[in-house]
């Protein structure tokens, strides 16, 4: 169990140049804003696992630029969405390239959503301890047991990533492309206000409404990037329905459009 400083970081990227693969994972605090506050960065290669405290101490940005975007290593995690989101933040631009397991656990029957716990039981026989998963990771000093936690979070990556790849079904190749294509999108993480609409999983009835529907979501966002809050602070998802239901009533509508400074 390593915390690492620059010259550290240095040494672990020379390795990783030899290996041509890496594990990344993050642990972030996201309750009460609208962005993720980046609380613990964990990396591994085959032969170690470290992590970087960038609430104790300040990134070393060079390194870590070095090993998100050499075009040789593969970063592999899992379930990158939110992860990349936040190197995507710091960096504006998507590692590449990058190896998600829960997508490509795709490939061997398991659902999309299946968590880095039970494919580490089922493939590695190895059972994790997962009693802090939703600690808040913005506390000091961390204890032996949330490091060991988040460690974990990354040593069974690469051996997770090999074993998957044994067993990876070639005619679902297409399947696994698709998933991948929606993370290193770069306009959801570029074009958030204008794509939030797609979140609701709520058409409706016609053209003009859905305009007004995009309109009232590209609002919501913007207010809450602005204030960095939560979204569904400014308004939740049920009441932007309501505006388009008709059994709410005009004075309901219209209380819902003030909170985004809007009138119907």
């Amino acid at each position: 169990m390593l915390q690492i400083n620059k010259h550290h970081l240095k040494q672990f990227y020379e390795k990783c140049q030899k290996d041509k693969l890496i594990g990344i994972d993050t642990e972030f605090y996201r309750v009460n804003s609208y962005y993720p506050k980046l609380c613990l960065i964990q990396l591994s290669n085959t032969k170690e696992s470290v992590f970087l405290d960038p609430i104790k101490h300040d990134l070393n940005l060079e390194y870590l630029r070095k090993i998100l975007f050499n075009t040789k290593i593969k970063k592999i995690f899992h379930a990158a969405r939110q992860d990349i989101e936040i190197f995507f933040n710091i960096f504006k631009k998507i590692p590449r390239p990058i190896v998600d397991t829960q997508i490509n656990l795709i490939s061997l029957g398991y659902p999309h959503s299946t968590s880095y716990a039970k494919a580490c039981l089922d493939l590695l026989r190895v059972n994790l301890d997962k009693n802090n998963q939703f600690i808040d990771w913005r506390k000091r000093p961390l204890s032996k047991e949330q490091i060991t936690y988040a460690l974990n979070d990354v040593r069974h990556l690469i051996p997770l990533y090999k074993k998957i790849n044994q067993k990876l079904d070639p005619k679902n190749n297409k399947t696994l492309k698709s998933h991948y294509q929606k993370i290193i999108n770069i306009k959801i993480y570029t074009q958030r206000a204008d794509r939030s609409w797609e979140k609701l999983k709520f058409i409706p009835s016609n053209n003009k409404e859905l305009e007004k529907l995009k309109q009232y979501c590209r609002i919501r966002e913007n207010i809450a990037m602005r204030q960095n809050i939560p979204a569904k602070r400014i308004i939740s998802d049920s009441e932007i329905k309501l505006i388009f239901s008709k059994k709410a009533n005009v004075k309901l509508k219209r209380n819902i459009l003030e909170k985004l400074e809007l009138t119907d």
